[in-house]
This record gives structure tokens, sequence and C-alpha cells, in this order.
């Protein structure tokens, strides 16, 4: 192998080890050499769901490094503000006071630093939204393997009434392959399923904003005093042809006034109305609303009914509804009877040759 081809190599091994390493911090929620934000604390350098590089052979060390390191809520990329003997006191770049401000948080110890954000020319080097795109094909990998469940139990049910006659006896020297009607119809039919299910497990999602508890509340939008509370609207769009039927939840630092119950024509918007109860810790602070939304295809009290059990338990509902329509088509249509398709094999072919005489 060439010079060239030992430097691909390598350059290739290096790359795959550094994004199997990324993938894998990304499902534990620990950052190795990958991560993206969350806030918009340390807007303009790296806005909220940039993706950002770290280097985690530099724990940082003079003031106006950007260092990731463990907060006791989590992971935070914050600015070096001071160096200090104890360790560094830390700031965003959008926030108005520093995290250890009034001892909210303590002086970030060094032990407490993963790495330091990699920097291009003096400058962050980010791959703007792509953080968002993680967390959303995160988000949606979760829901993967019900998905699957309700695939078996939907084709299960749709093929349950096949065509239960004894085959015929192959002929001794048959030479073609048939492809029976029912064949393709449970191949279209799996189709039909999965995308529905995808279809409506792809319209659920989170509704984010933020906002900053600080002293200086009322200064600036979106910043509240500590302990107050204040209104939030959020729009929610259906995109889709049809009706939709919602159901939105949010954590505990926030209710929501207009009811959490409701249905929203096709290409139709809502205004979510939130009353937003401000925490006394002074911080940047992210808000959701999580969104879960079924095609109103089902009456809206059975998929209420069945919501509260479980998020995912109307699909099953949807998969035996589609399911029931399917056989009931199959049978009425009577597609079982007889072949569709017969694809004749020449003796000499190269399929012949691979299958046999046999056939």
């Amino acid at each position: 192998m060439s010079l060239k081809g030992v430097l691909g190599a390598v350059a290739t091994v290096l790359l795959l080890s550094i994004l199997l390493v990324s993938a894998g911090g990304f499902l534990i929620g620990r950052p190795v050499f990958m991560s993206y934000t969350y806030s918009e604390s340390m807007t303009p350098a790296i806005n909220k769901g940039d993706l950002f590089f770290i280097n985690p052979l530099s724990k940082g060390g003079k003031t106006g490094d950007i260092i990731v390191f463990h907060r006791r809520d989590g992971w935070t990329v914050h600015r070096i503000f001071v160096v200090t003997d104890g360790g560094y006191i830390t700031k965003g770049d959008n926030n108005v006071a520093t995290d250890q401000q009034n001892g909210e948080n303590p002086i970030v110890e060094r032990s407490d630093v993963i790495g330091k954000v990699v920097e291009l020319a003096g400058s962050p080097l980010v791959i703007r939204g792509g953080g968002a795109f993680i967390e959303s094909f995160r988000a949606r990998l979760s829901n993967v393997y019900a998905v699957v469940i309700f695939l078996v139990v939907g084709s299960f049910l749709t093929f349950l009434g096949g065509d239960k006659r004894r085959p015929v006896k192959r002929a001794r020297r048959r030479r073609y392959i048939r492809v029976r009607a029912k064949t393709l119809y449970a191949a279209l039919s799996v189709l039909i399923i999965a995308g529905f299910l995808f279809v409506t497990v792809a319209s659920w999602g989170v509704l984010t904003f933020t906002y900053s508890s600080t002293l200086a509340g009322g200064q600036r939008e979106g910043w509240h005093l500590p302990g107050s509370t204040f209104e939030r609207n959020l729009s929610l769009r259906n995109g889709a042809v049809y009706p939709f039927h919602y159901f939105i939840e949010t954590g505990e630092r926030a209710e929501i006034l207009n009811g959490n119950v409701f249905d929203i024509p096709g290409r139709g918007t809502r205004r979510v109305l939130l009353r937003v109860f401000v925490p006394k810790e002074t911080r940047v602070y992210r808000g959701e609303v999580r969104v879960h939304a079924y095609p109103a295809i089902l009456p809206g009290g059975v998929v209420a009914l069945s919501y509260r059990a479980s998020p995912y338990l109307p699909l099953v509902l949807y998969a035996l509804e589609l399911a029931a329509v399917l056989l009931a088509f199959y049978r009425l249509a009577a597609i079982g009877s007889g072949e569709l398709i017969r694809i004749r094999i020449r003796r000499r072919g190269i399929l012949g040759r691979i299958i046999g005489d046999g056939w």
C-alpha cells in the first residue's frame, strides 16, 4: 500500500473512532469530542442548537477560553471570566451575570472541565443547527422499537385470514416462479401501515423557549425576576392536510392556561398560552412543551382514553384499525385466489443454474 493509502486509512479510522465515541456520548449524555447547546447563553459565539467541537486534551486555563464543564444541573459550555487559585469563574456571553454570582454555583474546579471548545481564527468552530438535527433524530430513535412492534401486530392481523387451502403440489420439474396476489398485497399492506405510523410519530415534537432568571428582570425581553411568573404564547401548526388530535404536556415550571387537549384542522394553527414560574436561581432556563399528535381518523375520546395509559397505546389502535380495513378489503376483493405473475425460468439461464433443476 502506498503512503497515500496508509494516510487515508489512518484518517478514516480516526474519523470513524471520533464519530463512534461521540455518538456514544450523545446516547449517555456525556460529551466527548462534540456536543451542542440547549440555550442561548453563549449567543452569538455559539447559538442555540449549534454543534461545537471539543478538544479533550485541553482543559483551558486562561481568561477567554470556552470550556465544557459539569455543573450540578448538567453539562455547561461557558467562557472563563476570571482565573482564581481555586478554579474558574465562568459566564455565558449572553448572560448578565457570572455563574457564581451570589454564590448560586461553586467555582469551576479544573477537575470538572472535560475539554476546551475548538476555535478557528479566534472563533468557535461550530456547525449551525447541527445539534438541533441530532436532538430531533435522537428523539425519533426512542420510538423505533414501538413502531416495529406495531408493524408486526398490523401485519399479523392483516394476513391472519389468508388463503388456507392446501397448496397444490408442485410439478416435478417446474421451471417458473409464482408471485401470488396475496404476497404482493402483504408487502403493500406492510408499507401502508409502516408509512402511516412513521408519519404519525414524525408529527410528535417539542416546542422550546428560553428565559432568564435575573435581578435585572424586565430590562430586556426574556429577563424575569427570580420567583416571579410570566405568560408566554407558543404557536402550534398542523402542517398536514387533514385534522389531528393534539395532546401537550409541560414540565413542573409551567402550566397550560387554554387546555392541553384539542384538535387542529389541516393547515391550521393554534396558540398555546403558558404560565411560567421563574426559579429563584439566576441563570438561563430552557422551557419545553411536549407535543403528541394523532390523525383524526379515530374518535377523540377513544384516543384520549388510551393516551392516558401511554402515548404509544393510540398507535396500537391505529394499527388495528388499518389492519381491519386491509383485511376486509382482502376478503371482499378475493385477492388470495390465484397467482398474479408467473415468471418462467430458462433451463440454461443463470437463475436456473443457481436454483437447480428441482424448479
